[in-house]
């Protein structure tokens, strides 16, 4: 009966040190994440500047989010879409090409992974002023090189396809993180399975169709799905290297578009419902590869 006791107030002491350890995060998730998304959802359905108290309007905001062309919520949501998935294809398919080649053994493999690893440790503000002054229309690097050539100087940042080209250009610089956890994938691909696509007299692409990429797919998915979520969000870059969204608006991103509308603006509301709006938005994205997951993702049997 003693020993049952002494378990019991063992097992209770070992909850409470559990639960003790667990309380900053705990505290911290409730203050700084689950508070402020409460308080957002409730200022989504009022008029709120910051400058005066709250007014209920109902779902206002949200008609006017969806109808109201100044609001150009749908504007910044075609664009940020066009932005996000191109750039998830081009960083996973970057990402499997160079795993692939680095994970070759060859003379200065670790310097060559050490050299795509260090853009990503980058903070994104120092990379985006980076490429800002390579990417800059007189003195740019690029467009240097490009005058040297005979082509002639291209607008990189100011021209509606270029600014494009440009952020996706510096996505690929710093993705170094992805195509390490690849390299750490191609490295578990079980040696039988690729012995058994060569005994059957497979190539290199047979290699990677039946026994590499199988084997890596939930890698892949799950960096498909972390790299969309991100792209998303995407801000910083907008703001350092465009005015407001320009050229036309075509870098006027859901996170550019919230911050205008809440700190330039002031409309609290507004912005609130734009954020909610935009958390739906990679909810249905993120449930829709979840959903295509099971035709070519493969389990660990």
């Amino acid at each position: 009966m003693k020993k049952r006791c002494g378990s019991k107030r063992k097992q209770i002491s070992e909850n409470r040190a559990g639960y003790l350890f667990a309380a900053p995060g705990i505290l911290g998730f409730l203050i700084f994440t689950a508070g402020p998304m409460l308080m957002s959802f409730y200022y989504s359905f009022t008029e709120f500047s910051v400058l005066s108290s709250p007014k209920w309007i109902g779902v206002q905001n949200y008609v006017n989010m969806l109808t109201s062309p100044s609001a150009l919520f749908v504007k910044s949501l075609k664009v940020t879409l066009l932005y996000a998935g191109i750039n998830a294809v081009l960083v996973m398919v970057f990402s499997v090409l160079t795993a692939l080649l680095l994970n070759r053994n060859f003379k200065g493999r670790g310097i060559l992974r050490a050299i795509y690893f260090l853009p990503s440790v980058v903070p994104v503000v120092a990379t985006t002023v980076i490429w800002n002054w390579i990417l800059d229309y007189r003195n740019g690097l690029i467009n240097q090189v490009l005058r040297m050539m005979g082509i002639g100087s291209l607008n990189w940042l100011m021209d509606e396809k270029l600014i494009f080209v440009s952020l996706f250009i510096m996505s690929l610089w710093t993705c170094g993180g992805s195509v390490v956890i690849m390299i750490a994938a191609l490295q578990d691909v079980p040696r039988s399975l690729i012995e058994a696509v060569e005994v059957d007299g497979g190539n290199a692409w047979h290699r990677f169709r039946y026994a590499v990429f199988p084997s890596i797919s939930p890698v892949v998915f799950f960096q498909l799905v972390m790299c969309l979520v991100n792209s998303l969000q995407i801000y910083a870059q907008s703001i350092m290297l465009s005015d407001n969204g320009s050229p036309d608006r075509m870098t006027y991103f859901m996170n550019v578009m919230v911050y205008d509308h809440a700190f330039k603006q002031l409309k609290m509301g507004l912005a609130s419902a734009e954020s909610w709006g935009m958390f739906l938005v990679i909810i249905l994205i993120t449930g829709i590869l979840f959903g295509t997951k099971k035709y070519w993702v493969h389990d660990s049997e």
